[in-house]
C-alpha cells in the first residue's frame, strides 16, 4: 500500500500528443468561424470534413443515386476511412478528432473539480445506450430516403459552430441537444458520446466486426436468393446487432489490431490507469481491454508508472502509434477524395433502357451545378427537352454528362437548349456621361455557359469604365454583344478586361467573394453598329408579364389598360419582387394582368375589367402601402409595398394597345 500511495502522489503524466490533436481541431474550428470577420470572400464551411454526414450521404447515394446537399467526396471518404479504422484498429476518431468528445471531456473535469459528477447506475447506463442506435437509424434512414442531411437538424456541433443560424437547424431539436451535451458532460461521464451520438453507434457497429460481417453476409445471401430487400433492411440489421452487442455484452468482438494490454506480473494495482481513463473503464481489471467504450486514447498507458506494463498491443509498439494511424487514415481519406468523384445526381428516364445506343454530352465548368439541389434543378430543366434520357451531375467539378437519343437530338441542339442567353447591365448611363448613343461590338467567348459565368463576366467588365451592358447569344463559341462608350474605351481594352483571371463580387450585406475566371476571348471582335441610348435601354430592359383571374376568358374589347411610368421595373432587385405585387393585385377580381414594357422609359401595364373594378380602385390597389401576398401552402402575409411609383398615366382599351403595337 505504501508503494501505491507513492505512485499516486508522485507520478505525473500528460498525453501531450492527444491534447495537441484535440486543441488543433478546436483552434481550426475557431479559425473557420472567425475568418469571415476579416476576409469577406471566405465562406465558413463547418461540414467540410464531417464523416457522419459523409456516411449518411453515401447511403443516400447507394439508395437513391444522389448525394445530400453540401456532401461530397471529402466527407464520404473520411467517413469510409473512419469505419475502416474502427474495423481494423478501434474508435480513433472519438479520441483524437471529435470536437464534441474533446469539449465533453474538458467539461467533465469541471464536474470533477466541483464534485458534482454522478456515476450512472449500471442498469440505467445500459438502457440509455439504446438511444444512440435509434438516433443512428432515424438519421441515416431519413437521409438515405430523401437526400437531405437529417443529422443537421439536431447536431449540437453544427448548431453551436453556426450560431444556430443555419436554416437546416430545427431549434427544438438542436437546442435541447446542446443543453444535454453540456450539462450531461458536467454531471455524467461523456453523456452525449455514450448515449446519444450516432457516430459513436456506427463506429461501435464496425468495431464489433464479427456480428457485423454476419449481418452483411445474411443480407447479400438473401438478395442472391431473390429477396427484395432494400438498404433499409441492412441498416436495420446493423443497428439491431450493434445495439444488442453493446447493451448485452459491453465489449467489442473484432480484429482491433491495436488494443490496450496489461501485464499482470508487473502491475502494482495502483489504480492510476483507472483514474486516468476518460471513459471510466476499470483498466486494471483487464489483461486485454475489450470494453466497448475504449477509444484508444492511451491516457492509461501514459499514466502507468511501471514500464511495459500497460502497452498498445505489445512492448515493442510505440505509445504514439495510435495518433500516427489516425493521421494516416485521414490522409488516405483525403487522397481518395482528391482522386475520385461521385456523381451528385444520377438519373435515367424516358425509356433509357430501350435505347440501342445512347450518346453522352459532357459539359464541364457549370458552376451553377454545385450541390444536389442545383443538380436537381438542372435535371428538371433538361428533362423537358426531347431526346434527353438521363443525367450524371458532379457537383465538385461542376460537370454534367447528358445522355440522349441521337435519333431525336444532337449535342449542338442540346447545348443551345441548355444555354440561357442573358442581357445584363454592367453600369448605368449617367447624365454626366453626356452620351446620346452607344457602340455595339461582337465578341466570341469560350468557357462561358451558365448564370455564374454571366455574373462573373459582368464584374470583369466593370473594371472598364466605358462598358454599359452585355447581351449573349448561343453559338460555338458563345456570342456576346458588348455595349460601350467609344469615347472612353475600345474593343481591345474590353477584351483585356474580359480575360482577367479573377473577379471580386460585392454583395449588399458588405461581403466580398473572389472567384477565379478563365474566359478565352477571340481576338477577331467585330464593331457592329451604334444605337441610341433609348434603343439600348429598351434592348436591356427585362420584360415581366403575368396573367391571372381568368384573363383568357375576356375579349380585348372588354378590357382597359392603365399605363404609367414605373422606374422600379428597371431595378433588377425590385423587378425580382414583382411577383409580390401581382399576388397583391390578384386579390382584386377585376384586375387580370400585369406587365412591364420599355416605352420611352420603364412602364407598367395593368389590365382590368371596368365592369368589375373602377380605375380609382385599381390605382388604390397599386398604391397601397401594404401588399397582401399569397405564398405556397396557403400562407398569407402582409408586406410593405416597395413600389412608390404613382399610377398616374393614360388609359387605353386593350384593342387600342394592340393597334399601337402594330403601328
Amino acid at each position: 500500500m505504501i508503494k501505491v500511495k507513492k505512485f499516486k502522489q508522485k507520478h505525473r503524466y500528460t498525453n501531450t500528443l492527444r491534447i495537441a490533436f484535440q486543441s488543433i481541431i478546436l483552434l481550426l474550428l475557431v479559425y473557420v468561424a472567425v475568418r469571415p470577420l476579416f476576409d469577406g470572400g471566405y465562406v465558413a464551411d463547418f461540414e467540410a470534413y464531417c464523416p457522419f454526414g459523409g456516411i449518411s450521404a453515401f447511403m443516400s447515394k447507394l439508395n437513391l443515386g444522389s448525394l445530400s446537399c453540401t456532401m461530397g467526396e471529402t466527407q464520404i471518404f473520411l467517413g469510409i476511412f473512419l469505419l475502416l479504422g474502427a474495423f481494423l484498429f478501434g474508435k480513433l476518431f472519438c479520441s483524437y478528432i471529435c470536437p464534441i468528445g474533446s469539449v465533453s471531456e474538458w467539461l467533465g473535469k469541471i464536474g470533477d473539480k466541483f464534485h458534482v459528477r454522478i456515476k450512472m447506475p449500471n442498469g440505467l447506463d445500459r438502457g440509455l445506450r439504446i438511444f444512440k442506435y435509434l438516433i443512428l437509424f432515424v438519421s441515416v434512414y431519413f437521409t438515405m430516403t430523401s437526400s437531405e442531411l437529417f443529422c443537421k437538424e439536431f447536431d449540437p456541433y453544427y448548431a453551436v459552430v453556426t450560431g444556430f443560424s443555419s436554416r437546416d437547424i430545427v431549434l427544438y431539436f438542436a437546442l435541447p441537444a446542446v443543453i444535454i451535451t453540456i450539462l450531461g458532460a458536467i454531471f455524467f461521464r461523456l453523456f452525449w458520446c455514450k448515449y446519444l451520438c450516432p457516430l459513436g453507434a456506427i463506429t461501435n457497429i464496425f468495431n464489433n466486426i464479427i456480428p457485423t460481417v454476419v449481418v452483411f453476409a445474411l443480407y447479400f445471401l438473401l438478395r442472391l436468393l431473390g429477396a427484395d430487400l432494400g438498404l433499409v433492411w441492412l441498416l436495420g440489421g446493423l443497428v439491431l446487432v450493434g445495439m444488442f452487442t453493446e447493451v448485452g455484452f459491453m465489449r467489442s468482438f473484432g480484429l482491433n489490431l491495436t488494443k490496450i494490454k496489461r501485464k499482470p506480473s508487473t502491475c502494482t494495482m495502483c489504480g492510476l490507469c483507472d483514474d486516468s481513463c476518460p471513459e471510466g473503464i476499470k483498466v486494471s481489471e483487464y489483461e486485454t481491454v475489450t470494453h466497448v467504450d475504449c477509444h484508444l486514447c492511451t491516457d492509461c498507458v501514459y499514466a502507468c508508472p511501471v514500464s511495459n506494463t500497460l502497452m498498445v498491443s505489445s512492448k515493442e509498439t510505440p505509445k504514439h502509434l495510435v495518433p500516427i494511424i489516425t493521421v494516416l487514415l485521414i490522409a488516405g481519406g483525403l487522397f481518395f477524395a482528391n482522386n475520385f468523384e461521385f456523381a451528385t445526381l444520377s438519373e435515367r428516364w424516358g425509356g433509357f433502357d430501350k435505347l440501342e445506343k445512347a450518346q453522352v454530352l459532357e459539359i464541364p465548368g457549370l458552376k451553377t451545378v454545385k450541390c444536389f439541389g442545383s443538380a436537381t434543378s438542372f435535371k428538371n430543366q433538361i428533362r423537358r427537352f426531347k431526346g434527353i434520357k438521363g443525367l450524371d451531375a458532379y457537383a465538385t467539378s461542376h460537370t454534367v454528362k447528358i445522355y440522349y437519343d441521337p435519333k431525336v437530338t444532337n449535342a449542338e441542339k442540346i447545348k443551345s437548349e441548355v444555354f440561357q442567353p442573358m442581357r445584363m447591365k454592367v453600369r448605368s448611363i449617367k447624365p454626366a456621361d453626356n452620351v446620346d448613343s452607344v457602340t455595339v461590338a461582337e465578341f466570341r467567348i469560350e468557357k462561358m455557359f451558365d448564370k455564374v459565368d454571366h455574373t462573373n463576366l459582368v464584374y470583369a467588365l466593370r473594371k472598364d469604365k466605358g462598358v454599359y451592358g452585355i447581351a449573349t447569344h448561343f453559338g460555338e463559341p458563345i456570342i456576346a454583344d458588348i455595349y460601350y462608350n467609344a469615347a472612353v474605351t475600345n474593343p481591345e481594352e474590353i477584351r483585356k478586361a474580359m480575360e482577367a483571371k479573377e473577379v471580386t463580387i460585392k454583395y449588399s450585406d458588405g461581403k466580398e467573394v473572389t472567384d477565379d475566371i478563365d474566359f478565352d476571348v477571340y481576338p477577331d471582335f467585330k464593331v457592329k453598329s451604334k444605337i441610341s441610348v433609348n434603343d439600348y435601354l429598351a434592348q436591356m430592359f427585362s420584360r415581366y408579364d403575368r396573367k391571372f383571374n381568368h384573363y383568357s376568358k375576356y375579349k380585348p374589347e372588354e378590357l382597359k389598360v392603365l399605363i404609367y411610368p414605373m422606374p422600379e421595373a428597371a431595378n433588377s432587385a425590385l423587378a425580382r419582387r414583382l411577383g409580390y405585387l401581382v399576388s397583391h393585385l390578384s386579390g382584386e377580381k377585376g384586375i387580370v394582368r400585369f406587365a412591364t414594357r420599355y416605352i420611352n422609359g420603364p412602364k407598367a401595364l395593368v389590365f382590368f375589367n371596368p365592369k368589375l373594378i373602377s380605375l380609382d380602385k385599381v390605382k388604390a390597389a397599386i398604391s397601397s402601402p401594404v401588399m397582401t401576398v399569397h405564398f405556397r401552402g396557403g400562407k398569407i402575409k402582409k408586406v410593405p409595398n416597395p413600389y412608390k411609383s404613382k399610377p398616374d398615366g393614360r388609359v387605353l382599351s386593350a384593342v387600342e394597345l394592340q393597334n399601337t403595337k402594330k403601328r
